[in-house]
């Protein structure tokens, strides 16, 4: 049988090994809550120092004349339009979780297939979206077109030449 104070020890010495697993734990924590105060701390200071520098550059770009504090608006260059944004085809999408216009393009060279077409060309859809005679407008059909088919709606057979999705 053994000792009550044998099992005492042994209670003792498991209980000061955890202490010691849990100081050496308590330590690595206390570390580690440092490290993410001096983080905060940094960011802090980043953060306060680029708005110190941004109001200097707006009060170095002040429009003469205007008043202080005004936003100076300056244009945007190269900008042509909003971006579209076409999700990938998938079983059970339909062409309404297409932009309007995109659904139009898909429904004509889907009419253009049923009656017999080799394809839709940029022209006709700039033509069949009502928009203006223009290059610009043909190249953002196309643009529109090729994205349609990189993302599986329509295909391009040839170079321009945009088919149905082949089923």
């Amino acid at each position: 049988m053994p000792s009550v104070l044998g099992v005492l020890e042994r209670r003792e010495r498991v209980a000061l090994a955890r202490a010691e697993e849990l100081r050496a734990e308590l330590e690595g924590l206390q570390a580690a809550v440092a490290e993410a105060d001096e983080a905060a701390r940094r960011a802090v200071i980043a953060r306060e120092e680029t708005v110190a520098a941004l109001g200097e550059l707006a009060d170095e770009a002040a429009v003469p004349g205007a008043p202080v504090g005004a936003p100076v608006v300056e244009p945007v260059v190269g900008v042509v339009g909003p971006r579209v944004e076409v999700p990938f085809w998938s079983e059970g999408l339909g062409i309404d979780a297409l932009p309007p216009d995109c659904a139009r393009i898909v429904a004509l060279v889907e009419r253009d297939a049923a009656g017999g077409g080799d394809g839709v060309r940029a022209r006709a859809m700039r033509e069949d979206l009502g928009w203006p005679a223009s290059d610009a407008r043909e190249q953002a059909a196309r643009f529109r077109a090729k994205r349609l088919a990189e993302r599986g709606w329509l295909t391009e057979g040839r170079p321009g030449l945009f088919r149905p999705r082949a089923a």
